[in-house]
Protein backbone atom coordinates (compact mmCIF):
# COMPACT_ATOMS: atom_id res chain seq x y z
CA UNK A 1 0.00 0.00 0.00
CA UNK A 2 2.92 2.13 0.72
CA UNK A 3 4.32 1.60 -2.71
CA UNK A 4 1.07 2.88 -4.34
CA UNK A 5 1.11 6.14 -2.27
CA UNK A 6 4.68 6.37 -3.17
CA UNK A 7 4.22 5.71 -6.96
CA UNK A 8 1.50 8.21 -7.52
CA UNK A 9 2.96 10.73 -5.51
CA UNK A 10 6.11 10.72 -7.43
CA UNK A 11 4.30 9.83 -10.95
CA UNK A 12 1.84 13.40 -9.94
CA UNK A 13 4.97 14.96 -8.64
CA UNK A 14 6.65 14.64 -12.34
CA UNK A 15 4.22 15.21 -14.39
CA UNK A 16 3.62 18.40 -12.32
CA UNK A 17 7.18 19.76 -12.34
CA UNK A 18 7.36 18.78 -16.55
CA UNK A 19 4.07 20.94 -16.96
CA UNK A 20 4.62 23.63 -14.69
CA UNK A 21 7.88 23.84 -16.65
CA UNK A 22 6.08 23.50 -20.22
CA UNK A 23 3.75 26.58 -18.88
CA UNK A 24 6.69 28.73 -17.30
CA UNK A 25 7.78 31.11 -20.19
CA UNK A 26 11.06 32.47 -17.53
CA UNK A 27 12.10 28.41 -18.12
CA UNK A 28 11.05 28.45 -21.74
CA UNK A 29 13.27 31.48 -22.47
CA UNK A 30 16.10 29.73 -21.18
CA UNK A 31 15.97 26.09 -22.06
CA UNK A 32 19.16 26.11 -24.51
CA UNK A 33 21.05 27.52 -21.55
CA UNK A 34 19.78 24.99 -19.45
CA UNK A 35 20.42 22.26 -21.83
CA UNK A 36 23.88 23.88 -22.56
CA UNK A 37 24.34 23.78 -18.98
CA UNK A 38 23.80 20.17 -18.51
CA UNK A 39 26.53 19.12 -21.61
CA UNK A 40 28.93 21.66 -20.14
CA UNK A 41 28.51 20.06 -16.42
CA UNK A 42 28.54 16.38 -17.84
CA UNK A 43 31.53 16.69 -20.19
CA UNK A 44 33.90 18.81 -17.24
CA UNK A 45 32.78 16.29 -14.54
CA UNK A 46 33.36 13.12 -16.95
CA UNK A 47 36.58 14.57 -18.06
CA UNK A 48 37.97 14.73 -14.32
CA UNK A 49 36.83 11.77 -13.21
CA UNK A 50 37.99 9.77 -16.35
CA UNK A 51 41.51 11.41 -15.70
CA UNK A 52 41.33 11.01 -11.37
CA UNK A 53 39.98 7.99 -11.04
CA UNK A 54 40.70 5.77 -14.18
CA UNK A 55 43.01 6.76 -16.22
CA UNK A 56 41.93 5.59 -18.69
CA UNK A 57 42.59 8.72 -21.54
CA UNK A 58 45.80 9.95 -21.22
CA UNK A 59 49.09 8.89 -19.23
CA UNK A 60 49.21 12.27 -17.51
CA UNK A 61 46.37 14.27 -15.56
CA UNK A 62 44.72 16.75 -16.59
CA UNK A 63 44.35 19.86 -13.81
CA UNK A 64 40.74 20.59 -12.39
CA UNK A 65 41.07 24.26 -14.13
CA UNK A 66 41.18 22.63 -17.43
CA UNK A 67 38.41 20.46 -17.12
CA UNK A 68 36.29 23.66 -15.93
CA UNK A 69 37.18 25.34 -19.14
CA UNK A 70 36.70 22.62 -21.16
CA UNK A 71 33.44 22.34 -19.68
CA UNK A 72 32.76 26.14 -20.26
CA UNK A 73 33.74 25.72 -24.27
CA UNK A 74 31.67 22.97 -24.46
CA UNK A 75 29.01 25.14 -22.94
CA UNK A 76 29.21 27.83 -25.17
CA UNK A 77 29.77 25.33 -28.30
CA UNK A 78 26.72 23.76 -27.32
CA UNK A 79 24.93 27.04 -26.82
CA UNK A 80 25.56 28.15 -30.58
CA UNK A 81 24.80 25.00 -32.26
CA UNK A 82 21.44 25.24 -30.75
CA UNK A 83 20.57 28.60 -32.43
CA UNK A 84 20.87 26.60 -35.67
CA UNK A 85 17.60 25.35 -36.56
CA UNK A 86 19.22 21.99 -37.09
CA UNK A 87 20.88 22.00 -33.90
CA UNK A 88 18.13 23.27 -31.52
CA UNK A 89 15.83 19.89 -33.24
CA UNK A 90 18.84 17.51 -32.26
CA UNK A 91 19.05 18.97 -29.13
CA UNK A 92 15.64 19.17 -28.45
CA UNK A 93 14.83 15.24 -29.19
CA UNK A 94 18.32 14.13 -27.40
CA UNK A 95 17.25 15.96 -24.48
CA UNK A 96 13.55 14.99 -23.89
CA UNK A 97 14.40 11.26 -24.72
CA UNK A 98 16.91 11.64 -21.96
CA UNK A 99 14.60 13.28 -19.40
CA UNK A 100 11.72 10.87 -20.16
CA UNK A 101 14.33 8.35 -20.10
CA UNK A 102 14.98 9.68 -16.68
CA UNK A 103 11.59 9.70 -15.13
CA UNK A 104 10.37 6.20 -16.78
CA UNK A 105 14.05 4.73 -14.78
CA UNK A 106 12.75 6.67 -11.56
CA UNK A 107 9.72 5.16 -11.63
CA UNK A 108 10.69 2.16 -12.56
CA UNK A 109 13.52 1.22 -10.35
CA UNK A 110 12.22 3.22 -7.08
CA UNK A 111 8.63 2.33 -7.07
CA UNK A 112 7.10 -0.06 -10.10
CA UNK A 113 9.62 -2.21 -11.67
CA UNK A 114 6.50 -2.25 -14.35
CA UNK A 115 7.82 -1.77 -17.54
CA UNK A 116 4.25 -0.74 -18.98
CA UNK A 117 4.35 1.93 -16.32
CA UNK A 118 8.27 2.62 -17.33
CA UNK A 119 6.90 3.39 -21.25
CA UNK A 120 3.62 4.96 -20.23
CA UNK A 121 5.46 7.52 -17.95
CA UNK A 122 8.65 7.97 -21.12
CA UNK A 123 5.72 8.88 -23.31
CA UNK A 124 3.75 10.97 -21.65
CA UNK A 125 7.30 12.80 -20.32
CA UNK A 126 8.79 12.86 -23.52
CA UNK A 127 5.77 14.26 -25.10
CA UNK A 128 5.90 17.21 -22.28
CA UNK A 129 9.24 17.77 -23.20
CA UNK A 130 9.28 18.32 -26.94
CA UNK A 131 6.58 20.36 -26.57
CA UNK A 132 8.18 22.47 -24.35
CA UNK A 133 10.80 22.83 -26.84
CA UNK A 134 8.63 23.37 -29.27
CA UNK A 135 7.13 26.35 -27.52
CA UNK A 136 10.20 27.58 -26.22
CA UNK A 137 10.90 28.51 -30.13
CA UNK A 138 8.69 31.45 -29.65
CA UNK A 139 10.43 32.81 -26.88
CA UNK A 140 14.25 32.03 -28.18
CA UNK A 141 15.96 33.78 -31.52
CA UNK A 142 16.68 30.21 -33.13
CA UNK A 143 15.47 30.94 -36.53
CA UNK A 144 18.54 31.00 -38.37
Amino acid sequence: MISLIISIALILIILALSIVMFLSKAFLERITIVNSFCIAAASGIVLYLCNRKIDTFFDFQIHPAICFVIGTVVFFLAYFIQTTKVGFWIFAVIFSAAWAFISGLILYAFVTKDMVWFWVIFGVSFLINIGSHIRSREYTSTTT
